[in-house]
């Protein structure tokens, strides 16, 4: 008994000290972005094209901010004080929204519905071109995907679960530095699995194999304290 009340107080002081750590505050750009997406998802319905839209929510850390408050920002964000580059920063939280949102109602042609999601996990990738006002870039993206489809080629709905990768080809051009728009084509490839317990006689999770998704992003920043 004993040893299990040293044990808690120890976890409790250590919890104690860590919530007591120091804490950087710097204002860094929040940006929100939103805009329409034409999707392209073949095998599972009647048509092919389907509409939606793309969220971009993350914290920017952009060169100025590094430079202006080099002793407040983390060693491990300093590699890019000398580069163009932004840093882009979200909690893990915020893995939970997804990228993509497809909604594609049943009015929109031949009695097929569409509606669903695509989480990207995380991005990596090169700048293949970077200006003053404008970058080009590339990105490689684990997923997830979730798609319900309700579709006159099946006898029922069908739900449809994907795990694969997205690769992706940005043009970013800057207004401002608080407005940005951004014109973009991702390709995703992915193993579907069905989650529904019975097999219709067509089932749709062995055509989604790939899907195309072309965006026009608006990005709006403003200033907000963050924690780094």
């Amino acid at each position: 008994m004993k040893k299990w009340i040293a044990f808690l107080f120890l976890t409790a002081f250590s919890a104690t000290l860590y919530a007591a750590r120091p804490v950087t505050h710097v204002e860094v750009p929040f940006n929100a972005g939103i805009g329409p997406t034409a999707f392209w998802i073949p095998g599972v319905a009647g048509r092919e094209f389907h509409t939606g839209f793309n969220l971009n929510l993350y914290g920017v850390i952009t060169p100025q901010t590094l430079d202006a408050n080099k002793e407040k920002i983390p060693i491990k964000y300093r590699r890019y004080l000398n580069t163009m580059r932004e840093v882009h920063l979200a909690p893990m939280w915020m893995i939970l929204i997804p990228q993509y949102v497809i909604i594609s109602p049943a009015a929109l042609g031949d009695d097929d519905a569409l509606y669903g999601a695509i989480w990207s996990l995380l991005s990596v990738g090169p700048e293949f071109i970077s200006k003053r006002h404008y970058v080009v870039e590339g990105k490689f993206s684990p997923t997830i995907s979730f798609l319900h489809v309700d579709s006159d080629d099946n006898e029922d709905t069908e739900n449809l679960l994907g795990i694969g990768c997205m690769l992706s080809l940005a043009f970013t051009y800057s207004f401002t530095d608080n407005f940005l728009v951004t014109f973009s084509y991702a390709h995703l490839l992915q193993l579907p699995l069905s989650i529904n317990s019975y097999k219709p006689v067509d089932e749709t999770s062995e055509h989604w194999i790939q899907a195309g998704a072309l965006s026009l992003t608006l990005h709006f920043r403003f200033g907000m304290n963050q924690k780094l």
